[in-house]
């Protein structure tokens, strides 16, 4: 009896296994300013490192002086099949109520803690200075306990400064179980 579960079982657990994705290979960043006389990125770059392993760099500089205390990031991620795109998430974020209590759930979370240590932005409310971030490391460490399945994703964040969209960043990567693949 317990062989003819453990074989029942067994593949299942297999198949459910092989379906979520380890890591993220990043193929490419496009940074778009929507409003120009306001902020404009100066660097966009996806650096590639050892084994399909990448850096992101971002820095964005504010044209706009006083301080920004209306900030609101929504984060879309999208599964792309062919020449189609799926949403796969949708969340919505209120940078300052968020700098206030540190709550974030979610993709946000898992998303948040890793960028905060590696940027220029201190997680207080108002904004006041350009971001910066000098190598977001994607990695066998990054956002790894998000169980989605492979295949290749489009990762959508826009921010709302002072209620209006001012920014637009698309990253492109592909989940795989190794970066050997």
């Amino acid at each position: 009896m317990k062989e003819q579960l453990l074989s029942l079982v067994l593949p299942l657990l297999i198949i459910l296994d092989c379906s979520q994705g380890r890591v993220f290979r990043v193929s490419k960043m496009e940074c778009r300013s929507l409003d120009p006389s306001f902020t404009y990125f100066k660097t966009c770059k996806v650096v590639r490192r050892e084994n399909g392993r990448a850096a992101l760099y971002v820095s964005e500089v504010f044209l706009y002086k006083d301080p920004i205390d209306d900030i609101v990031l929504n984060l879309g991620v999208f599964r792309i099949a062919k020449n189609r795109r799926f949403q796969f998430l949708n969340e919505t974020l209120d940078y300052c109520l968020f700098s206030r209590q540190y709550l974030a759930s979610g993709f946000f979370g898992f998303l948040m803690t890793p960028l905060l240590r590696i940027s220029n932005l201190n997680a207080t409310c108002p904004l006041q200075q350009n971001i910066t971030f000098n190598g977001f490391s994607v990695d066998e460490n990054t956002i790894k306990e998000i169980p989605i399945p492979n295949g290749v994703y489009m990762f959508h964040l826009r921010s709302s400064l002072m209620k209006k969209w001012r920014t637009d960043v698309k990253v492109y990567a592909t989940r795989v179980n190794n970066y050997s693949e």
